[in-house]
């Protein structure tokens, strides 16, 4: 599914909202998806610039597969830092030359292999990565807008599990709760006083009140 653009520069002026507070410091363009695929990927690189500022970041995590040098050049003004996944060796060498080339190559993961999850128990996938690992979303009050306009507290939700707002329609400057459903399965540790994943799950799944 391709973000539309009323989501997408819904999002936009609330990156600007966050970054005017100084809260936001980041717009990454990565998420469930390879983002190369949108037919306005480079138009929407554009508009996080914009958004963030030039004193923000503007990063993305890619699988190579349809980095080439025209569009290298055509994002490169708007200085995005751009990670290679490993996962798919015989793209992501070609993209790393392509992305070093043009100053655009921020580093390279090979996660998949060395730090395998199951994306909290929605996949069936090896797990290698540790088991105390802290979830920094919670902690920080990240948020991840899903192609279809759904946000969500969650970077690997996949399902809506943690989702707390909609845009266009909601504001994202609210509190909203969390832990929920999908932190029972994950392997981060969701450092939330009395709430303890791998031990035992309350009764009450959204107890911890965070403020993003």
């Amino acid at each position: 599914m391709d973000m539309s653009e009323d989501v997408y520069l819904s999002a936009m002026d609330w990156v600007r909202h966050f970054a005017a507070r100084g809260t936001q410091r980041e717009v990454n363009l990565a998420g469930i998806g390879e983002s190369t695929m949108h037919p306005d990927f480079v138009r929407y690189v554009a508009l996080a610039r914009d958004a963030i500022g030039e004193r923000g970041d503007v990063t993305m995590a890619t699988n190579g597969l349809l980095i080439t040098d025209e569009l290298a050049v055509a994002i490169k003004p708007f200085r995005p830092r751009i990670w290679v996944s490993m996962h798919r060796p015989e793209k992501a060498g070609p993209a790393i030359e392509v992305l070093k080339r043009h100053g655009l190559l921020a580093g390279y993961s090979a996660d998949p292999s060395l730090a395998a999850i199951d994306w909290a128990g929605q996949v069936a996938w090896h797990v290698s990565a540790a088991p105390n690992m802290a979830c920094d979303w919670i902690v920080t009050g990240r948020a991840f807008l899903m192609a279809d306009g759904r946000v969500s507290a969650c970077c690997l939700d996949a399902s809506g599990a943690g989702v707390f707002a909609e845009l266009p329609h909601n504001a994202l400057d609210q509190e909203y709760t969390s832990p929920y459903s999908l932190c029972r399965t994950c392997h981060q540790h969701i450092n939330v006083t009395g709430y303890d994943q791998r031990a035992v799950v309350p009764t009450n799944e959204r107890e911890g009140v965070l403020t993003p």
